[in-house]
């Protein structure tokens, strides 16, 4: 899966449905307009707070969902994949990330070289003991 990073971020309408259009920049520096999955969408625009529990929405509303998707996606860093002539993004898992004392060292570093994240406790950390 190719990465790159939100530049904008806008809502749009598809018929009467919600959809979010990206501009991603690849690490190649192409420009792409991808889509970003309904999952995606509901984790930065939660329709129970927006919405309650109505299933219509004035279509003045996405003026106020305008600000909240550029704020909650532009600047982030996604992955890129393409599905039936279309292309989507979606963010970072979470799954990666390694928690590790806070004494540890920085936690942007990353895994120490040739020390892949994977599961269990933090790679290549000596654990206090």
């Amino acid at each position: 899966m190719e990465r790159g990073t939100v530049t904008r971020a806008r809502p749009s309408l598809n018929g009467e449905r919600l959809r979010v259009v990206v501009e991603v920049r690849s690490d190649s520096g192409e420009v792409r307009e991808v889509s970003l999955p309904d999952r995606e969408v509901a984790a930065i625009l939660p329709r129970s707070i927006l919405l309650g529990g109505s299933c219509r929405a004035p279509v003045a509303m996405l003026g106020t969902l305008e600000p909240i998707v550029a704020r909650m996606t532009e600047g982030r860093v996604v992955r890129m994949w393409q599905y039936a002539d279309r292309w989507y993004c979606s963010f970072l898992p979470w799954k990666s990330v390694r928690f590790v004392p806070d004494d540890a060292g920085s936690p942007d570093a990353g895994p120490p070289e040739g020390c892949p994240a994977v599961d269990g406790p933090p790679p290549c950390v000596v654990q206090p003991g």
